[in-house]
């Protein structure tokens, strides 16, 4: 589903929120972590900076991804796996760790409720999911999405964002230990050709790869016009390119 390559040439950006998260982290003690969703290793990458001595296990159903974090980080142990599914059998873990990877479920609460019940005693979950909806960009796609044949726009993939008051029931359920907060990064680009590449390598690629040349042209060359509009361009000629991501870290009850 996604494109490895055209993920990883935003690497710092990307990576940047899961550095941030693991930050919040870094007294942990952690034995054993799950990064679930793991995709293209970047936010394994900062557990194994912070956590070297820890068994750190990397899931992702994307083999273009996973491919990508066995070859960045062979220490690791990386498994293809459907995280929406369960996967108990991997068994009980000192911290779960998601970055980016829950707006992708069907059902958030249930992934909680899983995580949950995989962690140790004090064990924690730590995640961050970007607020696309909340971000003019998200309009941008969307109105292009809408110019697709019916049939494309059905049977594709989407993204669900939550609030943070479904984030912060969602684990009062299991916990009172908790914390939820927003952070905004303004990613500074070269043009607006970034921000359209930015998006290449995931929300946009389910798309993309199933039209022919000609329609995939003019495709992106719409989300590029209407990006245009949405983001004025700086007076240095850089683009800012505000991105608001939700994060929480919770500590399992006894």
């Amino acid at each position: 589903m996604w494109n490895a390559k055209l993920y990883d040439t935003f690497s710092n950006e990307r990576r940047q929120p899961s550095v941030d998260l693991v930050n919040r982290l870094i007294d942990g003690g952690f034995n054993r972590i799950l990064d679930a969703g793991c995709g293209s290793g970047m936010s394994t990458s900062a557990l194994v900076s912070a956590f070297g001595e820890a068994e750190i296990i990397g899931v992702d159903l994307s083999e273009n991804m996973l491919n990508a974090a066995k070859e960045a980080l062979p220490c690791v142990e990386f498994i293809q796996r459907d995280c929406s599914e369960d996967i108990s059998d991997l068994g009980k873990f000192d911290l779960i760790f998601s970055n980016a990877f829950m707006q992708w479920l069907d059902d958030q609460n249930e992934f909680i409720r899983r995580a949950f019940d995989m962690l140790n005693e004090k064990g924690v979950f730590a995640a961050q999911v970007p607020l696309s909806h909340l971000m003019p960009s998200r309009k941008c796609m969307d109105e292009a999405i809408s110019t697709l044949p019916e049939s494309l726009r059905k049977t594709e993939r989407k993204s669900t964002y939550l609030s943070a008051e479904f984030y912060y029931n969602a684990l009062s359920r299991h916990t009172d230990k908790l914390n939820v907060w927003v952070t905004d990064y303004y990613h500074i680009m070269n043009g607006h050709e970034d921000i359209l590449n930015f998006f290449r390598g995931t929300a946009l690629n389910p798309y993309t790869e199933k039209l022919d040349e000609k329609e995939c042209g003019i495709f992106l060359d719409r989300v590029l016009n209407n990006l245009k509009k949405a983001y004025p361009i700086q007076d240095n000629g850089k683009v800012l390119f505000p991105f608001k991501r939700l994060f929480m870290v919770a500590v399992k009850a006894k």
